[in-house]
């Protein structure tokens, strides 16, 4: 019997972990007065408030950063900006000096798992360090100017099977961190949320809201509830046109700073508000106390255990930042001190408010309480160097030009990403641009008809913000959008002399040149970004072998993409590169037979069918040249290239019809490519319009 009884008590130890699990939950954008529990109106957030009501909510609690990878850098290693590193979104990665909330878990014997919605929060960037698992699911923005996410339910759907089945298991309680980023403009919420919220955000709102109920009820269904440790918080909020800006990212007032906290489970009492301020960076180590840890030396934030017993927790000062304006435009910094009620904003002047009487931060007290201003800036200026012993700088990492790319799919602008000591006297200050930048928000998403206008306003923006990376960055988009390429190859010089370590952009700057048939000049910047860049950075070398492709430096390239090859042998732009220096070498059936094993390796891949529908054309080959043709046309309905190519082969299989109109639909589609002219001069020729193939001719002759 004492032996069953061991046997037993081995069994519900093993059942019953001897630690909590732990859920942590951050929605992204997500401003404090618009959840229920506190004060908003409308019924966005019934499964929030009921976590609230069987947990605490924390009634004051403040982000370290308006911006989502900073910010979210801060929870989860309870360090400030100025020691994790991460100082703006996607070109900062956690540094050494922080350990992951992952990273201690994983030591513990915890499962963890990751499931986040958002490019910022991308792996590469240190935030999977520590996870078992980390799920990022990224999908391209369907407009230019607008961010990517992936959706709430997505997230959750991704979540919910690992969920399940760490809760099922015995014999280790489990961490999971779920990033939901739907809050995030645009504001696009699902039917029927649309038309029930008249504020599209609240819709968003009412939606992420939903999917943490999803999650919840599988804690619930499990039955390991009571036993798991719920965390709920926001990276930041969103000003929605306070203080002049429309989302987040450059000021640092309560409206992006003011963030909601809710946690639950065990050691957590229900019902109870903690009114003191508190910060994001204080819960990293409450979990850990929560946990029965001791707490690492060298945590910026504080246990908030007392005040969840009841008793009142004494002021600490908090921190914030925002380099947003810095980095990306060569303003000012901004940093914020707020102790007790008083907050601070630094940055070229200073800004006092008094939180519990003006909340909205309408009325400027640095001047006439002198002395309290005074006493806290020098109290940030201390605790600045503190943080940053040598001075504070930023260190940003290099992007590929594949990531940079990425960055702009994803709705990002890249903007400056400099780096170094971030204070100089004479910058702008970020809170008397705050029109400049919210014009070039719009004027980012022109397309089309209003292109035009908007690169007119983005040159007259460039010349009185000369020093601004992000204008001229704006320009060349806007340059390559209505085909002025030349203009944009000037503009990214200048961007590239602002910013010369953007090693992408000096690589984007060469192939740019590169398409003018400004050779030597292409040459030159793509060997210098070589220079820059990575040992196993492919982009830009096989950029730069195209260029000495196109120039004639036949063996150098070769020995390039060689080298490419043998670390990287299934990379397309390599061997579509190595196509190209094939038919340089007159080596046209080898070049074939590699597109055609590039085109079927890459399924879709529009770049690599275009190139080998390309060469069956050059080969004579028009029916398999239409069939390849037919495969891109079949996703991209207006593409000039193909449409040009189908066209051509119809014309040479003596279909003149459908042959001219599909030539007519690719010149409506606006070709900008030499080689796309080219194409359709040859597609006219073949149909019997000569007037036509003369006008693709010399239109062939100005294209890059």
């Amino acid at each position: 019997m004492l032996l069953l009884a061991a046997a037993a008590g081995l069994v519900l130890n093993r059942r019953s972990p001897q630690r909590p699990n732990v859920l942590l939950i951050t929605i992204d954008t997500l401003r404090a007065d618009r959840v229920g529990a506190y004060g908003h109106r409308e019924p966005t957030t019934p499964v929030l408030d009921a976590l609230a009501a069987r947990g605490v909510r924390f009634a004051s609690a403040q982000s370290a950063s308006p911006l989502t990878g900073p910010s979210h850098a801060t929870l989860l290693t309870g360090h400030y900006p100025p020691v994790h590193g991460v100082r703006d979104n996607a070109r900062f990665t956690i540094g050494a000096r922080s350990t992951t909330l992952a990273e201690r878990l994983s030591r513990l014997g915890y499962q963890s798992a990751a499931f986040v919605a958002a490019f910022p929060l991308a792996g590469a960037f240190g935030f999977g360090r520590g996870f078992a698992v980390f799920d990022e699911g990224l999908v391209p923005a369907a407009q230019s100017g607008q961010v990517a996410e992936r959706p709430a339910d997505a997230v959750a759907g991704a979540a919910l099977p690992w969920l399940q089945a760490a809760a099922a298991r015995d014999d280790a309680p489990f961490f999971a961190w779920v990033h939901f980023f739907d809050p995030h403009q645009p504001y696009a919420p699902p039917e029927p949320l649309r038309a029930r919220f008249a504020d599209p955000y609240d819709g968003e709102i009412a939606f992420v809201d939903s999917q943490v109920g999803r999650l919840l009820e599988v804690l619930r269904r499990a039955g390991v509830e009571e036993r798991t440790i719920v965390i709920v918080v926001s990276d930041h909020g969103e000003s929605l046109g306070e203080h002049g800006e429309s989302t987040h990212g450059l000021l640092l007032y309560e409206a992006t700073l003011r963030v909601p906290l809710l946690m639950a489970g065990p050691g957590v009492p229900a019902g109870r508000v903690v009114e003191e301020r508190v910060g994001t960076i204080d819960v990293l180590p409450t979990l850990l106390g929560l946990l029965g840890q001791p707490l690492p030396e060298g945590l910026h934030g504080r246990d908030l255990r007392p005040s969840l017993a009841g008793r009142e927790l004494r002021p600490e000062p908090l921190y914030a930042e925002s380099l947003y304006g810095r980095l990306n435009c060569r303003w000012a910094p901004l940093r914020a001190w707020t102790h007790g009620d008083l907050k601070l904003i630094a940055g070229q002047r200073d800004e006092l408010f008094d939180l519990a009487t003006d909340p909205a931060e309408r009325d400027d007290l640095a001047a006439v309480r002198a002395p309290d201003t005074t006493r806290l800036r020098g109290a940030l200026e201390r605790a600045l160097a503190a943080m940053a012993p040598g001075g504070d700088r930023a260190s940003p990492a290099a992007l590929s030009a594949t990531q940079a790319e990425s960055l702009r799919a994803l709705g990002y602008v890249a903007g400056g990403g400099g780096g170094g000591a971030l204070d100089a006297p004479g910058l702008p200050d970020p809170r008397d641009r705050v029109a400049t930048l919210e014009r070039l928000r719009v004027l980012g998403g022109a397309a089309g008809e209003a292109a035009p206008a908007a690169l007119a306003e983005a040159l007259s923006l460039a010349r009185s913000d000369a020093d601004n990376p992000l204008v001229h960055e704006l320009v060349v988009g806007l340059a390559v959008r209505t085909g002025q390429l030349a203009l944009a190859a000037e503009a990214l010089g200048r961007f590239v002399e602002l910013v010369p370590e953007r090693v992408e952009a000096r690589e984007q700057l060469g192939s740019l040149l590169r398409s003018l048939g400004r050779l030597e000049e292409a040459e030159r910047e793509l060997r210098r970004a070589v220079a820059e860049s990575p040992a196993g950075a492919t982009g830009v070398r096989v950029a730069l072998a195209d260029t000495l492709i196109a120039r004639g430096s036949l063996p150098e390239a070769e020995a390039l993409l060689d080298g490419v090859l043998a670390r990287e042998r299934d990379s397309r732009a390599a061997l579509l590169a190595q196509a190209r220096l094939k038919q340089a070498q007159d080596r046209g059936g080898e070049a074939l037979a590699l597109l055609e094993a590039v085109a079927e390796a890459g399924g879709n891949d529009q770049e690599a069918l275009l190139a080998l529908a390309e060469a069956y054309a050059q080969a004579g080959r028009p029916r398999a040249s239409l069939q390849v043709a037919e495969r891109v046309l079949s996703v991209s309905p207006a593409h000039p290239w193909a449409l040009g190519l189908a066209g051509h082969a119809l014309a040479v299989e003596g279909r003149r019809a459908e042959a001219l109109a599909l030539l007519q639909d690719a010149l409506r589609a606006g070709p900008r490519r030499s080689q796309v002219w080219s194409r359709l001069a040859a597609g006219f020729e073949a149909a019997g319009e000569p007037g036509l193939a003369t006008r693709c001719r010399v239109a062939a002759r100005t294209a890059p």
